[in-house]
Parts: C-alpha cells; structure tokens; sequence
C-alpha cells in the first residue's frame, strides 16, 4: 500500500484535531451520560451501572432526568480520589446514631 507524503501529514493534522476535541469535550463538560462517565473512569457501562447501585450516592454522585441518568463529573473525581465506600458511611451514620441515642 503506498501513502502519499502529503496523505501521512493530513492524518497527523486529524489525530491532533481529535486529540483538542477529545480533550475539551472531557475538560469542560461537567454532567456525562452513563458512556460517557464509562469512558472517563476506564470502567464499562455494565461496571458504572454497579457502581451506581452500590457506591455512588443518587443526588450527590449522579441524578435521575427525564429518564436518563447524569453523573457528576467533579463528585465522581471526589469519589475516585478519597477510600470511603457507600456501605462506610452509612455504618458510621448508624454508630453516630446509636451512640446518641
């Protein structure tokens, strides 16, 4: 298969191109649909879905609109960066609770 010199150039102009579409689409935006929080932590559609019945927290983490689920970019950031789990939280909730009670 031959290239032309001009033709390798074009291609490198459109990988860089794709590489500042990438780049601001991923920097700017702030809500991501559930391929799009996929592709942001590395994980598959199928994992996020798990992770938003066991770890992410509904109105914090991500929200339910007009039937489509948005997820907090800046709080899945928070989530990935500190070691506290849904299930942490809510046991040291109880442990409060019942030392005031």
């Amino acid at each position: 298969m031959n290239l032309a010199f001009e033709n390798l150039e074009k291609i490198n102009n459109i990988l860089e191109k794709l590489e500042q579409l990438e780049n601001k689409i991923l920097g700017e935006k702030r809500w991501l649909n559930t391929k799009e929080a996929s592709y942001y932590l590395g994980y598959s559609k199928d994992h996020i879905h798990k992770l938003k019945d066991n770890h992410l927290i509904e109105g914090k983490h991500y929200f339910k609109k007009a039937g489509r689920i948005l997820f907090d970019k800046l709080e899945l950031d928070n989530w990935v960066t500190t070691s506290f789990s849904k299930n942490d939280i809510k046991s040291s909730i109880d442990s409060i609770l019942k030392a005031i009670i």
